[in-house]
């Protein structure tokens, strides 16, 4: 998964179809910590025995997975902590320290645990240039924005490389703008190769496009420790956050405060039901490599359940979707790491972390994977 920012993919609430048909936000994105003001570590010991002991005490208290994974496996983390404390004894320099808080980490092997990394003091507010508003720039400057091309009259190519909220505009504007084309187009490849995730509700209006029958979708639970309370009441006011999302956070909020340190539901399990299954496209091929990950994956899950959807790539997806809403954190000595705070409701029966998501048909290594697809639907659907 690629690190754009050091801002991962998070899951965000599931809402009831009817909210997304209107094209609201929806689900599974990246964290808004980027918009939070984080508070700094404290002062003190800063060492790298004290990040460990801060990192352990977080898994511990706030990350949903620590229920799932240690009970019955004690034994082998204790022996791996003495491991790793006898080597953060020997130097709090990050080529040493961070290495190690990585190996500790990865004991519960959950790709959406990100870190730790040695991070830079936080700048005082205006000295660092504002970002580029990626909203507002052309494809050209922008790699992640989507484009949409048709090639002859039997078929459409979506490219969607991003599921960030911000590029949910532009890809709401892209079908608006070529909707009656896209119904009287026979073929449509939804090209996500590369796409990291973001916020479902950015793919909401790609949906009635590709839908032929009731679509099930898994929800989530949040552990509501203190501090992952506090990341989501802190998002209530934090720029750039969508309202939706926002809103949803305090349907929630008063449970999550009233019962401390349990899974509460962040998102439920619903089925989504349209009223019209337009003739076409008929066909649409989805694209998927390694890459795709987190709400990209969710993506996939939704589209797979149309009757006239095929997933096809070289590879399975990316295997980063079980848990989320990640919350970044500061360890000891400017040290930060990110953990989760919601689990997937496909656990523990159907687990995605590390597998990913096998696609239906295989392309070979040496096929242009657009050409493959388009190839593929001519074959599978002219005959019909």
């Amino acid at each position: 998964m690629e690190t754009r920012g050091l801002t991962f993919p998070l899951r965000v609430p599931l809402l009831p179809f009817a909210v997304v048909a209107t094209a609201a936000c929806a689900s599974a994105g990246r964290s808004p910590e980027s918009a939070v003001a984080l508070p700094a570590p404290s002062t003190g010991d800063s060492s790298c025995v004290a990040a460990l002991d801060s990192l352990q005490a977080i898994f511990r208290r706030d990350y949903p997975g620590y229920r799932d994974k240690v009970p019955g496996h004690e034994t082998a983390l204790a022996a791996l902590t003495d491991s790793v404390r006898t080597i953060a004894r020997t130097s709090d320099n990050h080529t040493v320290c961070i290495p190690a808080l990585r190996r500790w980490a990865q004991f519960f092997r959950d790709p959406h645990v990100v870190g730790p990394w040695q991070a830079a003091p936080p700048q005082p507010p205006g000295s660092q240039p504002a970002a580029p508003a990626n909203s507002t720039s052309s494809a050209a400057e922008d790699p992640s924005r989507p484009s949409l091309r048709f090639v002859g009259d039997s078929t459409a190519v979506l490219h969607l490389p991003d599921f960030q909220w911000q590029y949910k505009p532009a890809i709401d504007s892209i079908i608006a703008a070529s909707r009656g084309k896209l119904l009287s187009t026979p073929y449509l490849i939804v090209d996500v190769r590369g796409n990291g995730g973001g916020c479902t509700c950015s793919y909401a209006s790609l949906t009635p496009l590709l839908y032929t029958n009731p679509i099930r979708r898994d929800g989530d639970d949040v552990w509501t420790s203190a501090a992952n309370v506090a990341l989501y009441r802190s998002w209530l006011v934090a720029d750039g956050v969508p309202e939706v999302l926002k809103a949803h956070i305090r349907s929630v909020l008063p449970e999550m405060e009233a019962r401390p340190n349990q899974f509460v539901v962040w998102a439920r399990d619903t089925v989504a039901r349209l009223d019209t299954v337009y003739p076409l496209p008929r066909g649409v091929a989805v694209l998927v490599d390694r890459k795709c990950a987190s709400s990209c994956e969710d993506f996939v899950l939704e589209a797979r359940q149309s009757q006239k959807v095929t997933v096809l790539g070289a590879e399975n997806t990316a295997g980063m979707d079980d848990y989320g809403n990640v919350h970044g954190m500061w360890l000891p000595g400017w040290r930060r790491v990110q953990v989760p705070t919601t689990r997937s409701h496909r656990l523990p029966d159907h687990p995605i972390d590390l597998l990913g998501i096998v696609p239906q048909i295989r392309i070979p290594a040496s096929e242009d994977a657009v050409e493959f697809a388009r190839g593929y639907l001519r074959s599978s659907h002219d005959q019909r």
